[in-house]
C-alpha cells in the first residue's frame, strides 16, 4: 500500500512533495500563496513554491496528490502513475531569481 494523501491547491502543501499528471514528482513545497490580486479576483489562485526555485500557480480546487519524502521510499513510478493527478497549473517561473 503507497502512503499518499489526496488535496486541492490550495490546501495544506507546505513540506509535501506533489506528483505532477506524468507521474514524476516535485521538489518539496515550501510556501503557498494565495493570489488575492488575481486579475480573476480574490480567493481563486493559489501560487505553490518548491524548494528547487521553481513556481506553479493553480485556480482554486484543482486536485493535487502530495507525499511526504519518507513515505516515497517504497514507490513505483508505476504507483505514481496510478495517483497521478489529471491536471496541473502553470509554470510562473523562479521565487529564488536563478
Amino acid at each position: 500500500m503507497i502512503r499518499y494523501q489526496d488535496d486541492v491547491a490550495q490546501g495544506d502543501l507546505e513540506g509535501f512533495i506533489l506528483v505532477r499528471p506524468d507521474g514524476s514528482l516535485t521538489d518539496e513545497v515550501v510556501h503557498v500563496q494565495w493570489e488575492d490580486n488575481h486579475p480573476a479576483g480574490p480567493d481563486t489562485h493559489v501560487t505553490v513554491s518548491f524548494d528547487d526555485g521553481t513556481n506553479v500557480e493553480f485556480p482554486f480546487g484543482v486536485p493535487v496528490v502530495k507525499f511526504r519524502l519518507a513515505d516515497l521510499t517504497s514507490v513505483t513510478p508505476e504507483q505514481l502513475l496510478q495517483v497521478a493527478p489529471a491536471g496541473w497549473g502553470t509554470e510562473t517561473g523562479r521565487w529564488d531569481d536563478v
